[in-house]
């Protein structure tokens, strides 16, 4: 068994495997004894059909799947070996008749790769934001413990300091064709949420006011605040949707006390209001700190991908896209669709370029410690900082169980990672300022 590489370019090849009948013809006859041996036909007993019968109806067949399995462990063995990170998957060349009687048998695959090139990271610099908690965004954070804890107060009706739960569904047209079911959306505004706010202020209990689709598209707030995507907006499958009111309530907050602070924190780890303040200017300043690093990291990534040149393998990438996607009719289509998904396809040859020069790996142990990051975020936004860290495990590992998770999660370790060597690499240029300034700076 051989494989040959025959370069078009420098990123892209025509790899042939090559067997000898002496690579699968013993597997295949032994494959062919152990029919014989179990096969069960009218007319003979178990174990007593010819040889000569079996090898007439099954040898073909058992000699394709035999030759498959090898070419495909000699090409990969051949893509590990020589490490050839592939773009797209290997295309196989049609093969008009493979004779199974000849001393030698080809099957020939058209694959296209990265290029070798290397980034310097410390040529690259950004601005790297030392952003601090002021002590207006503290006592937000205060407060949004307090609310969480509050008291609800019935109320008449609504008035500035309300807090109304919605309920939002399409409204589906009268003439409307087949079955239509659109679970509704459920959310709480406050003033804080101006638009939604003057959307049903004015509305009494179970009042309803219809919003059109052309409405929340040209209004990305109000879209928002009532709970729907930029990419859900465009999506909608009716033109309108009713927001209704189910309730509405005034709060009385939560007292500053030793109640809230083990509610929040666990008994007995904040016993005063300023070791309160310490412990939320501490949080924040993490969060803000990680956002500011973010920061850094994507505008490096970003002249990453604005200097470096990447070259594709354009004339293997439009015959892969024919290949692996039957809706795609001709070159002309295949073409369309490369150049429009070109830049994505470099950046990511540019990202798994540094992973791969940094040795960036992913294991096991990574990914079920962000999950369980995961669940720590998810129970704060009930209130719940203090589950031990096995019942964390627990929910953590359940998590794992959904592949997708698993996929989405291994991606954040991998780039989590990979900020970690930008940080350390590339060169920051320090400033200190406001969060409010970082939040303008990063809109930029």
């Amino acid at each position: 068994m051989n494989v040959t590489a025959t370069n078009h370019d420098e990123v892209s090849a025509l790899l042939t495997v090559t067997l000898d009948k002496s690579d699968y013809k013993d597997k295949v006859e032994k494959q062919l004894i152990n029919y014989a041996k179990n096969a069960q036909v009218p007319g003979f007993r178990k174990g007593k059909v010819p040889l000569s019968m079996v090898r007439k109806q099954y040898e073909s067949g058992i000699a394709f799947e035999e030759i498959n399995k090898q070419v495909s462990e000699a090409l990969n063995n051949y893509i590990n070996d020589n490490k050839l990170r592939l773009v797209g998957q290997p295309v196989p060349q049609p093969v008009e008749d493979l004779n199974l009687n000849a001393e030698q048998l080809s099957v020939a695959f058209e694959v296209g790769y990265e290029p070798e090139f290397s980034i310097d990271l410390s040529k690259y610099e950004a601005p790297h934001f030392q952003v601090e908690a002021s002590e207006k965004e503290i006592g937000q954070s205060i407060e949004n413990m307090q609310k969480r804890f509050a008291e609800q107060v019935p109320q008449e009706a609504i008035s500035e300091d309300s807090h109304i739960a919605l309920e939002i569904s399409q409204v589906v047209e009268e003439d409307a064709e087949g079955a239509h079911n659109h679970p509704p959306k459920s959310t709480v505004v406050n003033a804080e949420k101006k638009a939604a706010f003057e959307l049903v202020k004015g509305l009494k209990m179970d009042e309803s006011v219809k919003v059109s689709k052309e409405e929340l598209q040209n209004n990305e707030d109000l879209a928002t605040e009532l709970g729907f995507s930029k990419e859900e907006t465009a999506h909608l499958h009716h033109d309108q949707i009713e927001v209704k009111v189910k309730d509405f309530y005034g709060l009385n907050l939560a007292e500053l006390d030793q109640e809230l602070f083990d509610k929040v924190y666990g008994e007995g780890n904040i016993k005063t209001e300023e070791e309160l303040k310490e412990k939320v200017k501490t949080e924040l300043d993490e969060y803000f700190q990680q956002n500011a690093d973010v920061h850094f990291v994507n505008k490096v990534l970003e002249q990453i991908n604005e200097k470096e040149e990447v070259k594709l393998p354009e004339t293997f990438l439009i015959k892969w896209l024919m290949f692996s996607n039957e809706n795609i009719k001709d070159e002309n289509q295949a073409r369309e669709i490369l150049e429009a998904e070109r830049n994505q396809l470099k950046y990511q040859i540019l990202e798994g370029k540094l992973m791969n020069d940094n040795e960036i790996k992913l294991e096991y142990a990574d990914v079920l410690s962000q999950a369980e990051q995961l669940v720590r975020n998810q129970l704060a936004i009930y209130g719940i900082h203090h589950l031990g860290d096995e019942e964390i495990q627990k929910y953590a590992v359940e998590m794992l169980k959904d592949q997708e998770q698993v996929r989405q999660i291994s991606s954040e370790v991998g780039m989590a990672k990979l900020k970690d060597v930008i940080l350390e690499k590339a060169k920051k240029v320090s400033t200190k300022i406001s969060h409010d300034e970082f939040l303008e700076e990063i809109k930029k």
